[in-house]
């Protein structure tokens, strides 16, 4: 008769089964101070750089929301679009302390250090304490995170979260108490209010809390989400939990111009002050009537699913697309990108290529074939993974939402390198970490550069902030670095004409409508300026004529005919 096994042993003897690997108090602050280290180290090496001084994109439109808030408008006027606990937290920090962005850096410095170590225990429960101690050190250099966490970008927020609903699904007493259930759904709420698709970790929080459980796992994440549901429904009258956005995004991820990334609804408009706006009013053109906030999220949808029941086998290349792009080793930038991040930073510039996703991936799925299959508490970073992914592939592919992943892959990375070089083992993990380096490093050419569109992003804000001599420089290499670009082209044209290079500005304008047709009617308003301040008031409406009947609401050129029939007027009555 052959031997009995370990927990077959314990079982007849009635024994307790073993206490779960613990991490310990020191391994944990080596691995917080770690991270704080590196992101201090990269802040040093940033320090006057416009990359974390000027707020671009995104992190513009929290920075005003936020401003709002701390003078007084906490409540706000309309239905949210886009998830709010990030404008609120900095919102908090103005309120308290008034608005310095170092002080911001801090917190998310402490945050996202804090959130390493969380990762490392969670990491521990799972595997073992070396394999802990290398996951949680994994996450302190991960360089994504690291630049999240020094610029106003609700992913740092959003790592955090991730990390503390990570330690929270694996390290909790078992059975799990009632109180554990309850923080789990209230981290839960509060990950959501970053980013709307984790509402699908419930699912992977059930399976591994267990069914009797679900009453305080949904009573903690109605904690966060109810008052959400009933600001919404006082300033707008829909009780919507989170945000508006969810039919624009599934459209710009699913609709029949889609290509898996991000494309703004109107060519050039991709800004936040711009996307909530349009988004209505194109909406409410298709209905053909005002529409409430979720009624413009509703045919979003509509038009989404009719346009992917048109072509069937689009959406089905689109779908493959979209995977492909979320293992792929690129990260796919937003408003900035990491590239110019790792440019100034040489800490940065060593931990992306050595500590990326595509490294991350490969050590992912080699570990994860090494790892012991009995142990139940794998379940919860699986489920986890899965129902991230399906969320993230059902809309678009960017960067900020595939660190939501990270935490959950950080364990089996680990595994793989303390295990994966076992005689037994060796070869199933090799082969696990060659074919997930196939999909991550299979090439796929990405559309535009990543530096010019950071650099276009950046002039475009200098605008804003009435800098016209910055947006040009930086516009300039923009276009040196992406002469196709169409953006970056009138960016350029802009900042020239805001400094009276009206001869510069027109052909470089007109080489913007050349690129990209959708630029049209913004070319011929800006042009037909040109011409009203050189005095050539019959070319001048001409051209802002052919702008409005392109865009008949056209903000600028309505605002130049006006002032160019007022200059028109007041001449005629002098002479």
């Amino acid at each position: 008769m052959g031997a009995l096994s370990a927990p077959t042993r314990r079982a007849l003897r009635r024994e307790p089964p073993p206490p779960p690997p613990s991490l310990g108090l020191l391994p944990f602050a080596g691995i917080v101070l770690l991270a704080l280290v590196v992101r201090l180290l990269v802040l040093t090496e940033l320090n006057g750089s416009p990359w974390i001084d000027v707020p671009v994109g995104d992190a513009k439109s929290y920075d005003t929301w936020a401003r709002s808030i701390a003078a007084g408008d906490w409540l706000g006027r309309e239905v949210f679009y886009q998830a709010p606990l990030y404008p609120y937290f900095l919102g908090t920090v103005y309120a308290l302390f008034g608005t310095k962005l170092a002080l911001v850096r801090a917190l998310q410095v402490a945050l996202g250090s804090l959130a390493a170590g969380l990762i490392g225990v969670a990491a521990t429960r799972l595997t073992t304490r070396t394999a802990g101690i290398v996951a949680g050190g994994l996450a302190a250099l991960y360089a994504p995170a690291v630049m999240y966490d020094l610029t106003l970008e609700k992913s740092s927020l959003g790592w955090f979260l991730t990390a503390l609903l990570f330690y929270l699904g694996v390290a909790r007493p078992d059975p799990p108490p009632v109180r554990w259930a309850l923080a789990a759904g209230a981290a839960l709420g509060a990950l959501a209010l970053v980013r709307e698709n984790a509402l699908l970790l419930i699912l992977a929080l059930i399976a591994s809390y267990g069914a009797a459980r679900m009453v305080p796992l949904g009573l903690g994440l109605l904690l966060v989400l109810g008052p959400v549901a009933w600001r919404n429904h006082e300033v707008g009258g829909v009780f919507l939990p989170t945000a508006s956005n969810a039919g624009v995004n599934f459209y710009i991820g699913n609709g029949a111009e889609a290509d898996g990334l991000y494309r703004p609804l109107v060519a050039g408009r991709g800004h936040p002050d711009y996307e909530a706006a349009d988004a209505t009013r194109i909406a409410q053109e298709l209905a053909g009537r005002e529409l409430t906030a979720s009624e413009v999220s509703g045919v979003w949808f509509q038009r989404a699913l009719q346009e992917v029941k048109d072509e069937p086998l689009h959406w089905g290349e689109l779908v493959a697309r979209k995977t492909k792009l979320v293992f792929d080793r690129h990260e796919i930038m937003d408003a900035v990108a990491l590239e110019v991040f790792t440019d100034e930073s040489r800490v940065l510039g060593v931990l992306a290529p050595v500590l990326g996703f595509g490294v991350l991936f490969p050590l992912f799925l080699g570990g994860l074939l090494v790892a012991s299959g009995g142990h139940r508490l794998l379940r919860f970073p699986l489920d986890a993974l899965m129902a991230l992914t399906v969320s993230i592939v059902l809309f678009f592919v960017a960067a900020r939402f595939r660190l939501t992943l990270v935490p959950f892959l950080l364990p089996f990375a680990a595994l793989a390198l303390v295990r994966g070089w076992r005689s037994r083992e060796r070869w199933i993990g090799l082969a696990g970490i060659v074919a997930a380096a196939a999909l991550s490093w299979w090439p796929y050419a990405l559309p535009g550069d990543a530096r010019a569109t950071s650099y276009a992003n950046l002039a475009n804000e200098y605008l804003r902030l009435e800098q016209p001599a910055e947006a040009e420089r930086w516009a300039r290499q923009a276009c040196a670095r992406d002469p196709s670009s169409a953006e970056a082209s009138f960016t350029l044209g802009m900042a020239l004409r805001h400094q009276e290079k009206d001869g510069e500005a027109f052909p470089v304008l007109e080489r913007a409508r050349e690129l990209e047709p959708a630029y049209e009617a913004d070319v011929l308003a800006e042009q037909g300026a040109i011409r009203a301040r050189a005095g050539d008031r019959v070319a001048a409406a001409a051209l802002l004529e052919r702008a409005l009947e392109l865009e008949p609401e056209h903000e600028a050129a309505l605002r130049y005919r006006r002032t160019l029939q007022g200059e028109t007027e007041e001449s005629q009555r002098s002479e």
